[in-house]
């Protein structure tokens, strides 16, 4: 009797050791990002233009980076400063994981955003940002592939952040208002860190 009592308790013993692995490991399937999710994950439409370097600057080239495309200009009051000020806390939060994360900011206002003002005004956040700009037709195809509407003066009705992953794929936005906290912790899953 008491061999038969050992052996049912070692048979549940093993039933839950593995429920408990098979749990985890759903778990780790199903991330749950503080961002929205864009599902299933779409490629990336794709981005030339002139850089606050003055050299182009193509989204292919950060391929294996996590980027973070945000719409916006330097004469913004508001959500323009605050988002990119969170952008600098995560990134400095980043340690060295900041390396494997582009911050790009696409002008909305290209006829007072030129390559040396964006290059100045994005330097005082971090100087690893890179604004860009571009001929009207060239921003256009751009706001357009994103789905960004922009009126006259460069104010525009997109305050998110879209997050391309290593691969080129979009699959996550950051709305405005997110703390820097939440985006870390989107950014860290996304990086395989977190």
């Amino acid at each position: 009797m008491e061999k038969k009592f050992l052996w049912v308790a070692l048979g549940i013993l093993a039933v839950v050791i593995i429920a408990v692995g098979i749990a985890g490991y759903v778990n780790r399937q199903n991330v749950a990002f503080d961002g929205s999710v864009i599902s299933p994950a779409i490629e990336a439409p794709g981005i030339t233009l002139t850089g606050s370097t003055g050299e182009t600057v193509r989204l292919s080239d950060y391929r294996g980076k996590v980027v973070l495309v945000f719409f916006g200009y330097t004469s913004c009051p508001d959500e323009c400063p605050a988002t990119l000020a969170i952008l600098r806390q995560v990134r400095a939060d980043l340690g060295a994981e900041a390396a494997e994360v582009q911050v790009l900011l696409v002008t909305t206002d290209p006829a007072q955003d030129t390559p040396e003002q964006l290059a100045n005004y994005l330097s005082a956040f971090d100087p690893a940002f890179i604004g860009l700009t571009g001929s009207g037709s060239d921003l256009e195809a751009v706001y357009r592939d994103y789905g960004v509407t922009v009126m006259e003066g460069g104010e525009t009705h997109s305050t998110r952040v879209y997050v391309i992953d290593r691969d080129g794929k979009l699959g996550l936005t950051l709305p405005y208002g997110m703390t820097p906290d939440e985006i870390l912790h989107d950014l860290r899953l996304l990086l395989g860190s977190g």
